[in-house]
């Protein structure tokens, strides 16, 4: 371990919870993308409601993670990566918009249910309709929704292949850090 500016030890990974939450989200957010997409390779109705509804389901899953790792993260003690000052605010405005996405989205996609269908549950239990059924808004809210759905893996994306490049090129522990395995000793 290291020491920061003011004599503390830095972590050289996040803490546990931090880290499970972190690759539960991936997982949950993995599976929406696979529900939605896969909904559109079928032809059976009868197999695409229940996609749909594991899509919903899933996404509700995310927001309700997010909204637990939000406080767990920003009270955790952050490994020290030593970034240059660029690349901290690129990687905070990602981490920034990731967050701001994954509260978002589920949002939107609730909304879009509510204007859609004219009702909401999860995992069978009714839930609040927020707005009243409306098909224009519906399919304005869709539009919505797909534009940052998509934006949001691009995302993803970026942060991942970020992730890869401090392990595989600049041999940092970024990507170790969010693993919890050991760090390098070089």
């Amino acid at each position: 371990m290291k020491s920061n500016a003011y004599g503390a030890v830095a972590p050289t990974a996040w803490p546990k919870t931090v880290r499970a939450l972190h690759w539960l989200t991936v997982m949950v957010i993995l599976a929406t993308f696979a529900l939605i997409l896969g909904r559109e390779f079928l032809d059976d109705d009868d197999l695409q409601a229940p996609l749909l509804q594991w899509h919903r389901y899933a996404g509700m899953a995310a927001w309700l993670i997010t909204l637990a790792r939000i406080p767990l993260r920003s009270m955790a003690d952050a490994p020290d990566h030593e970034l240059g000052a660029m690349a901290r605010k690129v990687s905070s405005a990602v981490h920034g918009l990731l967050y701001l996405m994954l509260l978002a989205m589920p949002v939107i996609g609730y909304l879009l249910v509510c204007a859609r269908t004219g009702k909401v549950d999860f995992l069978g239990m009714p839930l609040p309709v927020l707005i009243a059924r409306n098909r224009d808004l519906a399919e304005t809210i869709e539009t919505i929704h797909g534009v940052i759905g998509w934006t949001m893996l691009g995302l993803i994306g970026a942060h991942a292949a970020a992730a890869l490049w401090h392990h595989f090129f600049v041999k940092d522990n970024v990507l170790k850090s969010m693993l919890g395995s050991r760090p390098r000793l070089n």
